[in-house]
């Protein structure tokens, strides 16, 4: 099963740019993709016509079958052994994966996700208590799954 990682826009700050390129490097080793989907503009509009415009971009990049997991900083709190569970899932077909053609986890734009993805997403994980900026909750996640793929891999990386 193939994975991919929705993320919106260019990261910023640029700073931490380089600590993506490495992880999503890291990652393309276990065939994990990294997508950036345009982000909406904050403009005067609403916050929820916002949302609702990043989520259309968001619905047109998944497919039937697809296993969605949003990030939400009011979503399930996901523990590394939990990402490591879910990652040999995928490998291998089982619950709750099966009969599902990819897993997606997607990250929201600068005021989050809308709700209509929240409601589609087969799981919702929150990778901190803390509201973090973007380019921080990439790296967190970025990271968290590297080291899930380290554990499924028994490789040095997570020190158990």
């Amino acid at each position: 099963m193939k994975i991919y990682i929705l993320l919106p826009g260019k990261i910023k700050p640029k700073v931490l740019a380089a600590a993506q390129e490495e992880y999503v490097a890291r990652l393309n080793v276990f065939g994990v993709e990294v997508v950036e989907y345009k982000t909406e503009k904050v403009s005067s509009r609403s916050p929820e016509k916002t949302k609702q415009a990043e989520a259309e971009r968001i619905f047109k990049l998944l497919k039937v079958g697809d296993y969605l997991v949003a990030c939400d900083e009011r979503g399930k709190k996901i523990q590394t052994l939990e990402m490591a569970e879910l990652i040999k899932a995928s490998r291998q077909g089982g619950f709750p994966l099966a009969g599902k053609r990819r897993m997606v986890v997607v990250i929201g734009g600068a005021l989050g996700l809308s709700d209509s993805v929240r409601e589609r997403a087969d799981a919702v994980w929150s990778l901190s208590s803390l509201v973090m900026a973007g380019g921080v909750a990439r790296i967190v996640l970025l990271e968290g799954l590297y080291r899930a793929f380290t554990v499924v891999e028994k490789h040095p990386y997570h020190n158990e």
